[in-house]
């Protein structure tokens, strides 16, 4: 049986969300991608890209604390709606961990921890453009220390649908 919840964890352009969107089209049922960035790009134009620079978003009542514990909030309306998810973020804060896993506890969930070396998210991350520079770098030592995964994959040397694949193959044997 498929998990309702497949999450992907790991730093910005390690490649989670191009992973994701392969996986939605290998997977025999329908799961919606909803990333953090689903609620980012959801930021007014100018501040998001002030986010994007690196640069502090001056407009009032922006938290990028309050807008991680919405995007958590949503998750549990999208599945109890019927909807299965593949959700990706750069978790790094233990609380943030926590809050969310307790608040996905009722529901199956698939963790995948997507590694990739720092030289090779640096290079997309700077391809991109839609990244500030230095965020792989800083999320790097932080981001895998608060989860044990059920499945692991080294993301620098291979495509997303072979990430995809990969994930499958470990959903489908489970």
């Amino acid at each position: 049986m498929l998990p309702q919840v497949i999450l992907l964890n790991g730093t910005g352009s390690s490649g989670k969300t191009s992973i994701a969107k392969e996986l939605q089209e290998q997977l025999p049922q329908q799961y919606l991608n909803f990333s953090i960035d689903s609620v980012l790009y959801a930021l007014p134009p100018s501040d998001l890209q002030h986010m994007i620079k690196g640069e502090p978003i001056t407009r009032g009542g922006y938290d990028y604390a309050k807008l991680v514990d919405g995007y958590h909030r949503c998750l549990p309306g999208l599945l109890d709606a019927g909807c299965c998810l593949i959700i990706d973020n750069a978790w790094i804060d233990g609380a943030e961990v926590d809050a969310l896993l307790t608040m996905l506890s009722s529901y199956r969930v698939f963790t995948v921890g997507v590694h990739c070396d720092l030289a090779v998210a640096q290079a997309r991350e700077k391809a991109r453009g839609d990244r500030a520079i230095g965020l792989a770098e800083y999320e790097f030592p932080l981001v895998h220390r608060h989860f044990n995964y059920d499945f692991t994959l080294d993301s620098s040397a291979i495509s997303p649908a072979q990430g995809a694949q990969l994930i499958l193959d470990q959903l489908l044997v489970d």
